[in-house]
């Protein structure tokens, strides 16, 4: 049977000016699992309105599973405002007070905690007591892989106390470039290089895993035993919105089978590698494409990694 990926936190649409695509990154990880292979569970709030009633189903149709959804009475559906610049990369503008931010403990959210294999959540969704509540009710009630992707938008005090609380509820973490910075300074890491701020991070909070994304060179992973540099894959990109979320569901998929860390880098690199060349969060895509991605190169210059010594994502 098929993995069981839930994303827990915002569902909401992207609205681009020229159209709009479902978001929100716990259920862009969703879709993008379900692409992987998985059982992409959506576990989120929207509104009794028609951006609601439009949002399920188009999530339906990207095959997710939307059962544990709620409807929530008096707020609307969220909505982020996108803009790309000439590179692609995408400036938001996110929408307040929205259905997300009111999630409630349900049955449903209860259910999911017992079956889900992995659940994908972040920090906007936790923005209110509301939510957050619910979130790490979640998170300490599940035996599921715990994947913490902070994807903050704005770095404040109230931010830094929200990562520093999730960490202890965290199996997996991902940050960014931009996120490890803003955290070295709100721990007082300052002086710390990627490679020893990660081992302080799983070694601090008992992580099985930590992985720095760096974008279109490629990621650093820790999991406080070995640590591998994965480069990147170079590709012309159209849109980087979903790139983050593709990269950490892949990381979910190739946990979960115990691929090992060299192996399972290559494969997160080359999902959001293939997601920015494609329009929107959650674009068309085959688990062949993302293996093929990079491919031409690779056969170009004879390299390959076959004999490396390797250790398994899988932490025994």
């Amino acid at each position: 049977m098929a993995v069981r990926v839930a994303g827990l936190g915002e569902v909401l649409w992207d609205v681009y000016p020229d159209a709009r695509y479902p978001g929100g990154a716990p259920a862009n990880v969703a879709v993008h699992a379900r692409r992987l292979g998985a059982e992409g569970v959506v576990a989120s709030g929207i509104g009794e309105d028609a951006s609601g009633d439009a949002l399920l189903d188009a999530l339906a149709g990207l095959g997710v599973n939307t059962e544990a959804i709620q409807r929530v009475p008096d707020k609307p559906t969220g909505t982020v405002s996108v803009r790309l610049d000439a590179d692609g990369h995408p400036h938001f503008d996110c929408s307040r007070d929205t259905a997300f931010d009111h999630l409630a403990w349900t049955p449903a959210l209860a259910s999911l905690s017992r079956t889900a294999d992995a659940v994908a959540f972040g920090t906007l969704a936790q923005r209110h007591p509301d939510s957050r509540r619910t979130i790490r009710t979640f998170l300490k009630e599940t035996k599921a892989l715990r994947v913490f992707d902070v994807n903050f938008r704005g770095f404040g005090p109230e931010t830094g106390k929200i990562v520093r609380e999730t960490l202890p509820l965290t199996d997996v973490l991902k940050l960014n470039e931009d996120e490890a910075e803003a955290l070295r300074g709100f721990f007082g890491k300052g002086g710390l290089s990627d490679e020893s701020f990660l081992k302080e991070l799983v070694q601090e909070y008992g992580l099985r895993l930590a992985v720095l994304s760096l974008g279109a060179r490629g990621c650093f992973l820790s999991d406080g035993r070995s640590h591998l540099f994965s480069p990147g894959f170079p590709v012309r990109a159209v849109d980087t919105t979903g790139c983050g979320d593709a990269f950490v569901a892949a990381l979910i998929v190739r946990y979960l089978d115990g691929t090992p860390l060299e192996e399972a880098g290559r494969f997160m690199n080359r999902a959001g590698a293939l997601t920015a060349t494609r329009r929107g969060a959650v674009p068309v895509y085959s688990i062949q494409e993302v293996e093929a991605v990079g491919e031409s190169t690779k056969r170009g210059s004879g390299k390959g990694s076959r004999g490396q010594k390797s250790s398994g994502l899988r932490n025994g």
